[in-house]
């Protein structure tokens, strides 16, 4: 599948028309956003995080029977989606009271919501995103009433399916942002994104924020938050993901003494084989894994031999990745 031509650019992603008229790809961005892009920033692999757990939550989504945009990965900031008429709202689930919610209403932060609240904003940056009533959506013609509680149900079904499945890996479903979108037939599918960009995540036991409040908040460590939402997912969805196998060299530098290498060299000459001028002993190391893309599968194999496998003070490594 190839990218034809951009058809968007918003603050979090690019989308592109490809030679199939019925799917889009959707390129995830490094960039990071906070009130309406008045704050902006860019990291380096924030991009790769929001794409591979977006895509774990929306197939888990599918599987469990909600309607998602999403088709397939394509590699790690990439991912298939179907091309729908999006709706012009933002549907807001909220569990727990936080964000615009308390500055709103002036009430305690952290307070459960049971049950939890489902708000509509209208989609419009320029005029910062307004909270709308049921009564204003039907009345301008932003949305059908069908839809409105077709998107409510889906709603709260999401909720309750990805607040089991976080609470299984120590994470409180705090609040999230669902975006929907139509095809030909009038169906409603979740489109855009599920990720820290668009959920607050808390850590059930510590309460730390693992989302983007980190970067409203100048709270630091904003990337390391979403390679911990993604440590604790990544692992769940092998539907997403493929397996493996990474051949791993490792051999002495040039110039470090090879001990075994010159006792190996010592024997082969006792043996006759008088033609072989040097040996250098090194390791050979099999391992198998799953990643949801080769990129991501050699990202990893390259951090375990810089973590473990290799002392780089002495040591260097080669490897070779094949899909099994």
């Amino acid at each position: 599948m190839n990218k034809i031509k951009l058809i968007y650019e918003g603050k979090a992603k690019k989308v592109y028309e490809t030679d199939d008229p019925s799917l889009a790809i959707f390129e995830y961005k490094d960039s990071l956003t906070a009130f309406n892009a008045q704050k902006k920033d860019t990291m380096q692999g924030k991009g790769r995080l929001t794409n591979l757990i977006s895509a774990t939550f929306l197939k888990l989504l599918q599987d469990k029977g909600i309607p998602t945009h999403f088709v397939k990965l394509l590699d790690d900031n990439h991912q298939l989606v179907k091309r729908l008429k999006i709706i012009p709202l933002e549907v807001v689930v909220r569990n727990t009271s936080t964000g615009s919610l308390c500055k709103r209403l002036g009430v305690e932060e952290g307070l459960d919501l049971v049950p939890p609240l489902v708000e509509f904003y209208l989609k419009n940056d320029e005029l910062g995103d307004p909270l709308v009533t049921e009564d204003h959506i039907r009345a301008f013609g932003f949305a059908s009433k069908p839809h409105v509680e077709k998107m409510k149900e889906l709603c709260l079904k999401v909720n309750e399916i990805l607040s089991k499945y976080l609470f299984e890996r120590g994470i409180k479903l705090v609040d999230f942002k669902l975006e929907f979108g139509m095809d030909d037939e009038g169906n409603i599918f979740v489109a855009d994104e599920i990720s820290p960009d668009t959920c607050r995540f808390w850590d059930l036991t510590s309460k730390e924020r693992l989302d983007k409040d980190r970067f409203r908040k100048d709270l630091g460590n904003v990337l390391e938050a979403y390679e911990e939402i993604w440590r604790r997912i990544a692992d769940w969805d092998k539907s997403c993901s493929a397996e493996y196998r990474a051949n791993i060299l490792v051999y002495l530098k040039e110039g470090v003494l090879d001990t075994q290498g010159k006792a190996v060299l010592s024997s082969l000459h006792s043996l006759g084989y008088d033609e072989v001028k040097n040996v250098r002993v090194g390791k050979y190391i099999k391992i198998t894994l799953t990643s949801p893309s080769q990129e991501d599968a050699a990202s990893r194999v390259k951090e375990m031999c810089e973590d473990l496998l290799v002392n780089d003070l002495i040591e260097e490594y080669s490897f070779e990745l094949e899909e099994i």
